[in-house]
């Protein structure tokens, strides 16, 4: 679009000034920072895009990462907690020895004292994937990447 601008000159001749159109603008990059919210979002979606890549690429269901929803006792704040599966299946078996009274109590620590082989199964498996996996590798980096965004903003507030 060219617009035709007029302008009178002091010695009374007529001097017509033609601006030409903007260019368009190609590209505008805005850098801000994300809220709290969308950055535990994003950490969430990430996290669920590691556990469900390892879970499908692992040696064993024994070792797959199991995620659920609960509400903690004395809380209304709905949490998101994951865990292996052996865990998971530790802590059923234990709480049913409990409950018919031959077992002793147990705390999670505990647990996770009594998995410590398992636990350096599923690490060297995370390991392993990590070395030959370039899309494993690239999740993690994105997840750390926004856990230290996240506590930066955080510590900035």
């Amino acid at each position: 679009m060219t617009s035709i601008v007029s302008a009178q000159v002091s010695d009374s001749i007529d001097t017509k000034i033609t601006a030409s159109a903007p260019r368009p603008i190609e590209g505008i990059t805005v850098i801000g920072q994300q809220s709290l919210a969308n950055l535990r979002f994003r950490i969430s979606e990430i996290e669920t895009e590691i556990y469900n890549f390892f879970n499908s690429n692992n040696s064993s269901p024994r070792l797959d990462i199991i995620c659920t929803k609960l509400t903690p006792t004395g809380t209304h704040l709905l949490i998101r907690e994951c865990e292996p599966r052996f865990l998971n299946q530790l802590r059923v078996e234990k709480t049913r020895d409990l409950r018919m009274g031959i077992g002793a109590g147990y705390n999670k620590l505990d647990l996770v004292r009594w998995s410590a082989q398992d636990f350096d199964k599923l690490q060297n498996e995370m390991n392993e994937l990590m070395a030959s996996s370039n899309e494993f590798a690239r999740l993690l980096t994105a997840l750390s990447e926004l856990n230290e965004n996240y506590e930066a903003i955080s510590e900035a507030r």
